[in-house]
């Protein structure tokens, strides 16, 4: 095999590779980062409810919470915030929200009636407002 074949063929793997490579890292990040595909910038509202779950890690922090609906049922919902290092920033601590505390959110609400809320703001029992995302 000529010196020329052997360069040419080696170009195309690594041209596949790169093709390969970026076409995973650019869908990973579009879908990762697709805000309004999850929520609706149009419909806001403010729920009232118990803390179940805390994630505060990377690569965003993440509350389940218990709300009583309208009928009296209780339902779950998800509640994501921004990166870690953003809420720290802003005067969070892995402890500002713990499983049992009763917590007031707002924030954009998840397309198609999923139970998802992006967190704006959290108002603790003790009235301090924890700011994610400034409200509007």
């Amino acid at each position: 095999m000529s010196q020329a074949l052997k360069i040419f063929r080696s170009g195309c793997r690594v041209a596949a590779f790169l093709l390969l490579f970026s076409s995973t890292v650019i869908g990973t990040a579009y879908s990762h980062h697709s805000f309004t595909a999850e929520f609706d910038v149009s419909l806001k509202a403010t729920l009232r409810g118990v803390i179940t779950e805390v994630w505060f890690k990377n690569p965003h922090v993440r509350y389940v919470f218990e709300v009583s609906s309208e009928n009296g049922e209780e339902e779950t919902w998800d509640a994501r915030g921004s990166p870690v290092v953003w809420l720290l920033r802003k005067g969070w601590t892995k402890d500002s929200i713990k499983v049992g505390d009763h917590v007031e959110m707002y924030g954009y609400l998840g397309h198609g009636g999923r139970k998802m809320l992006s967190i704006m703001t959290i108002t603790l029992p003790d009235g301090q407002m924890l700011i994610d995302k400034p409200p509007e």
